[in-house]
């Protein structure tokens, strides 16, 4: 089945907001820990604070905004959670001691529009497109985080730190932009009130392991990136230096991610590259503490673990939209995604005290948590009559 030009136009338009805003999100991945214990008043713990809060308060306002928009539509929510983003995004970049950034951060946090855009993707989709518009979008949105990646490290060491949250808000303000002019028009359909139907998607086994799935990534993402650029800088790579270190490891993922998870989806064998995917993260936390004898593993670790990343995160929100119809979509994905961001706030806020303990002890606590994942039940691809 072929897109028509409505949903080629819905998923340029959805996908550039997602894109922009996950773009600045990403700046400041690659260098946050090391610039953030620099704060006064910081030390290790309180940058994982500052780095996972705002994680925190996503989750707790995904089902809010998700809900809300399922009543008054996904644009106004969009625009509503778009400002708020920039205006936190503001206030971090204004930011003199680690106290502060931790309020500005908890301020960005609560533009938690993730839910909305997910299920605005899905609501201008037919089913037997929407894993590959999702696709689509996962290119565009991987496009910016490699993009990202390399530049936060480059960005960072020559307008300073605070500069990436400067960016970060007039990323915001394109976004909110991109969504009052070019956002889709999505006919609204008719909502289910019944408790009982509201909750019966959430019931759904396949679902619950997406839920639980969502939880795990975002976690061990946010460990591994706070601890990534770390260990780069105690072997003696500056935090100048940093691009060339993720330029080197994200070289596979922008090669052959999102081609293998095209091939794959034609090919009938996502569930395949779903547990391939799982393997590769679960191998690069195993690998990881070899890193301190060779250096070489740390690219290796870094390679495998982007790689699995990319892959999970491009197919498990299609999976998610193709089990849920449209009346109930905003809040199932807002579901999907405090459970996401819950991960990410628990993983980002350990992560500092951890390795303040021993700096193996996440990437153990990580490992555990892939494994777990595993045994317990990877989700498992979604029959086209099942979607809405």
């Amino acid at each position: 089945m072929k897109l028509n030009k409505t949903e080629i136009k819905a998923i340029a338009a959805v996908g550039l907001i997602m894109a922009i805003r996950l773009l600045g999100i990403f700046l400041i991945l690659p260098v946050f820990s090391v610039y953030a214990e620099k704060y006064p008043g910081a030390d290790l713990a309180l940058a994982g604070v500052a780095f996972g809060v705002y994680a925190l308060v996503q989750s707790i306002l995904q089902i809010p905004f998700g809900w809300l928009s399922d009543r008054i539509g996904r644009k106004p929510v969009l625009i509503i959670g778009l400002t708020i983003f920039a205006i936190g995004s503001l206030i971090c970049g204004l930011a003199d001691n680690i106290n502060e950034l931790i309020i500005a951060r908890i301020i960005q946090g609560a533009g938690a529009v993730s839910s909305v855009a997910v299920a605005s993707l899905g609501d201008a989709t037919r089913p037997g497109v929407r894993a590959q518009s999702f696709t689509i979008v996962g290119i565009t949105i991987g496009a910016g985080f490699l993009i990202a990646i390399i530049l936060g490290p480059l960005l960072a060491a020559e307008i300073g730190f605070s500069g990436l949250f400067y960016i970060l808000t007039a990323l915001g303000v394109l976004a909110i932009l991109i969504t009052l002019f070019f956002f889709p028009r999505i006919e609204k359909k008719e909502l289910i009130h019944e408790e009982s139907a509201i909750l019966s998607y959430l019931k759904n086994p396949e679902i619950k392991k997406l839920l639980a799935s969502a939880a795990v990534i975002s976690s061990t993402v946010n460990m591994f990136v706070f601890i990534y650029p770390l260990s780069w800088t105690e072997i003696g790579v500056s935090e100048a230096d940093l691009w060339k270190v993720y330029l080197i490891a994200l070289i596979p993922t922008a090669l052959f991610a999102y081609p293998y998870v095209r091939y794959s989806e034609k090919r009938g064998k996502l569930k395949l590259a779903i547990t391939s995917a799982w393997a590769l993260i679960a191998i690069s936390f195993l690998v990881y503490p070899a890193s301190s004898i060779l250096p070489l593993v740390l690219y290796l670790a870094g390679m495998a673990y982007f790689m699995g990343h990319t892959v999970l995160q491009s197919v498990f929100p299609a999976f998610l939209t193709q089990r849920v119809g449209q009346e109930k979509r905003g809040i199932t994905t807002g579901v999907y995604n405090l459970s996401s961001f819950l991960g990410a706030s628990i993983g980002g806020m350990s992560a500092g005290y951890l390795y303040q303990v021993s700096p193996h002890l996440p990437l153990l606590i990580a490992l555990l948590l892939v494994i777990t994942w595993g045994l317990i039940g990877l989700p498992n691809t979604p029959e086209k009559s099942s979607s809405k």
